[in-house]
């Protein structure tokens, strides 16, 4: 990649990252001073969303689900077609987006273990902020239960799951929206003469566990994919589950939880419906900061990548 503007989005973790990320920070050495110009190293967006399925983005061949946002990054950009995440364990996933490691070799394998200082320090966010980039984090940390934020140069991360309304000014505010204006906050102190690492980690479009119904959108998208009825999934019809071996039918945690949440046609329709919802909350929150890129001219030396 060269250092203008590449909208990329994937369906999982990119195998290139550790080379990515040591190309960006040697470029960021280069850059005597980090001072604009032709050789000013990119700005970096990274943009994680959590739970959200492959082919849940227009661009991905969704043509119910609205994402106009996103479209227009892989429309200018790369779109990945044939990604995969490593271990799809959450805790596991971010530490491997974190370090460019295999759970094998980071050794995290669970949601009580953080990263080691070394490891912290041989990271993407440590090695852009070394290479002379201002740093930020904003939402869902997710690996052990100790947060960095000494580590960055802005940090408004937070552990565990998160809640989708908080108040804000008074008023109550979901989640997503309320990342975006961190997001715009964090932008507001970027100057031209230094680059900037922004990683956002969307807890949208991860349902609210134990808190029907569950997949919590923004009442501002309530109305939307209203009057739509979503073909059922492929592999929903009982003969499938019938199939399976006993292990995989009887008690199975994966099957509680599609029960709870998919188990009828009007909680199928519910839940998938607040779940497109939840993705095109955050679509408009990609939609306000690549505007934000825009106004400052930004946008065409700013490395986005959304997965």
């Amino acid at each position: 990649m060269t250092p203008t503007q590449h909208g990329s989005t994937q369906h999982g973790s990119a195998s290139s990252r550790r080379d990515f990320i040591r190309g960006l920070s040697a470029a960021g050495l280069a850059a005597s001073g980090c001072s604009s110009g032709p050789e000013r190293p990119p700005n970096i967006l990274f943009l994680l969303t959590d739970d959200q399925r492959a082919d849940a983005l227009g661009c991905a061949g969704n043509s119910i689900i609205q994402t106009p946002n996103v479209d227009r990054l892989a429309e200018q950009g790369v779109l990945f077609e044939n990604s995969f995440v490593t271990t799809s364990i959450c805790a596991v996933s971010r530490a491997s987006f974190l370090t460019g490691q295999y759970a094998r070799t980071h050794g995290i394998h669970g949601f009580g273990v953080s990263l080691t200082a070394e490891q912290h320090a041989a990271s993407y966010p440590a090695l852009v902020r070394a290479a002379g980039y201002r740093t930020g984090f904003i939402g869902k940390y997710g690996v052990g239960r100790e947060l960095p934020e000494d580590q960055f140069d802005y940090f408004k991360g937070f552990a565990g799951q998160g809640r989708y309304f908080n108040k804000v000014d008074g008023r109550q505010v979901h989640l997503t929206e309320m990342m975006g204006g961190q997001a715009l906050e964090f932008l507001e102190g970027c100057t031209d003469e230094t680059p900037f690492c922004l990683s956002i980690s969307f807890k949208s479009p991860h349902v609210q566990d134990r808190e029907a119904p569950y997949f919590l959108n923004d009442p501002a998208y309530d109305g939307l994919y209203e009057d739509i009825t979503i073909p059922p999934a492929a592999k929903s019809d009982p003969a499938v589950h019938a199939a399976l071996p006993a292990f995989l039918r009887d008690d199975y945690e994966g099957r509680i939880r599609w029960e709870r949440r998919f188990g009828t046609e009007e909680r199928y329709q519910e839940s998938v419906k607040r779940y497109y919802r939840l993705i095109r909350g955050v679509d408009a929150q990609v939609g306000r900061i690549m505007e934000a890129l825009r106004e400052r001219g930004w946008d065409d030396n700013t490395v986005v990548i959304y997965t």
